[in-house]
């Protein structure tokens, strides 16, 4: 017999697919198990870590000075019992996003951002 430098088995490296199979499934369970802990330890995260999708808005420099000044004041009106949660620019636009599901707003015929901030002025009076 002549020898080829490939050993008694060949195919030795090629997985079977159920192996395969079977590793996915622990994996997924794996997956399922640390999700499942991560939701017990969800008290234990960082509230940004809760998160899951990031969004990126372009601002005024007028708005970013507003968002930054109300920050300065809550952080500085706030007793030490109430510092637990940092407050930020993103906490500030979920809570004002929070807010708005609550307002009814007429969303018919606005044609621009003018118009739509009318709308809203009058939605919230």
């Amino acid at each position: 017999m002549k020898k080829t430098g490939l050993g008694r088995d060949p195919l030795k490296w090629i997985n079977s697919t159920s192996e395969s199979a079977e590793r996915s499934s622990v994996e997924k369970e794996v997956e399922l198990h640390l999700s499942a802990k991560k939701k017990k330890e969800h008290g234990k995260l960082p509230k940004y870590k809760t998160f899951d999708i990031r969004l990126t808005s372009l601002l005024r420099e007028d708005q970013l000075e507003f968002l930054e000044k109300l920050i300065r004041d809550i952080q500085k009106n706030r007793a030490p019992e109430f510092r637990e949660e940092r407050i930020t620019k993103n906490t500030l636009m979920r809570v004002f996003i929070d807010a708005f599901m609550d307002v009814k707003i007429d969303t018919a015929d606005i044609p621009d951002e003018e118009a739509l901030l009318k709308k809203v002025r009058q939605a919230i009076k």
